[in-house]
């Protein structure tokens, strides 16, 4: 299986942070830089945990590999 089909089920859900990191495949650090600069948003806050939403993911993940090429 691969990393697409591991979340396909998931597309209308909300990841959490640590979650939303291991979908695009990068560390927590990158993935709170991008947070902080504005570039990810989340979805939700829940208490103290923010919610990302896997469709915002999607998309930022599929710009990064349009930028990479």
């Amino acid at each position: 299986m691969n990393h697409q089909e591991l979340f396909v089920h998931l597309e209308s859900d909300n990841f959490t942070a640590q979650e939303a990191s291991e979908y695009l495949e990068m560390s927590m650090t990158t993935f709170r830089r991008y947070v902080s600069s504005g570039k990810l948003k989340p979805a939700s806050t829940v208490g103290r945990n923010q919610m990302f939403a896997v469709q915002q993911l999607k998309s930022f993940k599929k710009s990064l590999r349009d930028v990479r090429g």
